[in-house]
């Protein structure tokens, strides 16, 4: 059963989904992009490591936050009764946006948004670094990557919350600690092996980008032959 802010906000984007199909291209098709959502918070993390000292911490805690974010909002969905998303929910207030596959990101459970758990937690990290950035992500994070999610359908409002919720709690929480306890060990890995150092950070930065899908693949594949 839905509470109020999840039917209300549905019923305001149903307003809209149905209207222009090229309206839904740009806001789904194009900023569901995998470049477009999480590539230029990449490129910010790159460009600041090489950019001053002081901001390699930042970074280092920015990359525990993405662990940590993803990793929590993980386990809340293995632990938590599935919840099924609004487009596989056959909620009579739904309403189908334009150009939508209704089989989008079936049997993965909606609750939390691994992509606000992402997103906010790194944007708290910078808003405690710097205030104009920090803002810029949080404003990159609601309109670019969580709104446009509730607009297809594919999650509900309190699904970002709860994700939100998430990675504010791992920035705030666990992030710090860890990035002073590693922060030595990273400087030294860098300084000794910087090849090996900025393949793995280059790693990083791909499967988080790319939302670790072809790993979620292999492990449905390998989750469905063993059952």
């Amino acid at each position: 059963m839905l509470n109020s802010l999840d039917t209300f906000v549905m019923k305001l984007m149903g307003q809209y989904s149905s209207k222009s199909i090229i309206a839904n291209k740009l806001i789904i098709r194009f900023l569901d992009l995998n470049t477009v959502k999480f590539l230029p918070l990449f490129i910010l993390l790159w460009f600041l490591w090489f950019f001053r000292n002081k901001w390699k911490p930042v970074v280092v805690e920015c990359v525990i936050d993405m662990f940590f974010g993803i990793g929590l909002s993980r386990l809340i969905q293995l632990f938590l009764p599935e919840r099924l998303r609004p487009l596989h929910s056959g909620n009579p207030d739904f309403v189908l946006p334009l150009g939508v596959d209704p089989k989008t990101l079936e049997h993965w459970s909606s609750f939390p948004s691994d992509h606000a758990a992402l997103t906010f937690a790194v944007s708290t990290t910078m808003w405690r670094a710097s205030r104009p950035l920090g803002a810029a992500c949080f404003i990159w994070s609601t309109f670019v990557i969580c709104l446009p999610r509730i607009y297809a359908g594919y999650h509900y409002a309190t699904d970002i919350l709860g994700g939100a919720f998430v990675g504010v709690c791992a920035a705030l929480l666990v992030a710090r600690p860890l990035q002073k306890l590693l922060m030595p060990h990273v400087l030294t890995v860098e300084e000794r092996f910087p090849g090996l150092f900025f393949s793995g950070f280059f790693v990083i930065s791909y499967e988080f980008v790319t939302q670790f899908d072809e790993l979620r693949l292999v492990g449905r594949a390998i989750q469905h032959l063993i059952s």
